[in-house]
């Protein structure tokens, strides 16, 4: 998920960066927010509304420090932010 700030409707407004491709319409909209796929709660998939204008310290530290990215993925990312 990503997030771009629109100076004209001071506002940020999140945008699903996934791509469209058969079956999967997330076309940008000001207006209402269109995911590529919707949150799976059975897998404990999260929405976080909040969008941060930095990036967390504590991921970027994980991020840049990696080797594994299957490790990772696994073992280091937060389980919430």
């Amino acid at each position: 998920m990503n997030a771009i700030y629109l100076r004209s409707i001071d506002r940020w407004v999140r945008v699903d960066a996934r791509g469209n491709k058969e079956g999967v319409q997330a076309d940008f909209s000001v207006d209402d927010e269109r995911l590529a796929f919707p949150i799976r709660k059975e897998y404990d998939e999260v929405d976080y509304k909040t969008v941060y204008a930095e990036p967390l310290p504590q991921t970027m530290s994980i991020l840049e420090n990696s080797t594994d990215a299957l490790y990772m993925y696994l073992h280091s990312l937060p389980e919430r932010i």
